[in-house]
């Protein structure tokens, strides 16, 4: 199967812009014989999550959706991307995977938010892993990818391949974390589950990441590994289509019933233990303040109910 991976930039508040620019790398991506593309995290959201994102959220099948489903009908190939969903009082940084048909196949909801991200969105545990007509698509949405229950899960409920995409800004100029090579975590994943990885970042700035404005910029270098660990693309930090063809094939897989233990990886630990309490720290902070905002829940069911757009036509 020939997988395409688009390693862009994504505007802050311009949904529409962000799509524009999306279509004309998945035509590319098409006439180059792709039958799926992956875009990054929040490719239509954004390049950061500070508290006017909410205002770029988008009910659960709202302008991504439509043009994922849209997208592949016209282009007849697998779409992917997560968009920063509002469901209810709550918002959820939601993967959605739609058919060469234009159907959806599937969504999976990130479950664990990386850091500060827990001020802007919720978890929720669920199956990271969607059945479909071209086989079993596991999906971890970027920081994910570094605990135990994913690789477990594509373990577990025998995913074919895995799809990884991230917004991970290296943070090492404000001096925070760097961001790991795309080829390392991609690598690790096909070795030890014996299928197909494939992980894509965004690139360019990252000018406010939560919850202060501080220096940051997206590396990219994405990379697909096939199902036996030959890296088939490997990108640098310019915008780009990423091309690579992969194997599924069963034999491959893994015999074991575990790659790891405990709640991450160690092998893929950003800033070792101590990167990961401040990680987890950050994580538990953030979500007590999500909890009790009353922005949040009066935005996202503004947003979710169709509120927000009856405003907008009505001005």
């Amino acid at each position: 199967m020939r997988i395409a991976v688009v390693q862009m930039q994504s505007a802050d508040h311009d949904i529409d812009g962000n799509l524009k620019r999306a279509t004309a790398f998945a035509e590319k991506a098409a006439v180059q014989g792709a039958r799926l593309v992956v875009f990054p995290e929040f490719m239509a959201t954004g390049s950061y999550l500070s508290f006017d994102t909410w205002d770029s959220a988008e009910p659960s099948r709202g302008k991504t959706v439509a043009w994922l489903k849209s997208t592949s009908k016209r282009l007849s190939i697998w779409l992917g991307t997560s968009f920063l969903e509002a469901d209810g009082t709550d918002f959820y940084d939601t993967f959605v995977l739609t058919t060469s048909q234009g159907e959806e196949a599937g969504r999976v909801r990130k479950q664990v938010p990386a850091g500060p991200e827990a001020y802007f969105f919720r978890g929720e545990a669920g199956s990271h892993v969607i059945d479909t007509a071209i086989g079993k698509i596991g999906v971890g949405i970027c920081a994910e990818n570094y605990y135990c229950f994913i690789a477990s899960q594509m373990i577990q409920q025998s995913a074919d391949l895995i799809l990884m995409p991230h917004a991970s800004p290296d943070m090492s100029e404000g001096g925070g974390l760097p961001t790991p090579p795309g080829t390392h975590l991609a690598s690790w994943y096909a070795g030890k589950l014996g299928i197909p990885a494939v992980m894509v970042n965004k690139v360019g700035r990252s000018y406010k990441p939560p919850p202060n404005e501080i220096k940051g910029f997206f590396p990219g270098r994405s990379a697909i590994v096939d199902s036996d660990g030959t890296v088939r693309q490997s990108m640098d930090d310019k915008e780009g289509l990423g091309i690579g063809d992969i194997t599924l094939d069963p034999s491959r897989k893994t015999s074991k019933s575990e790659v790891c233990s405990g709640v991450g990886i160690a092998e893929l630990a950003v800033g070792g233990s101590a990167g990961a309490a401040a990680v987890a720290k950050a994580e538990a902070e953030a979500r007590k303040s999500y909890e009790s905002n009353p922005v949040r829940k009066t935005k996202a069911l503004a947003i979710s109910s169709g509120q927000r757009d009856a405003r907008t036509s009505n001005k």
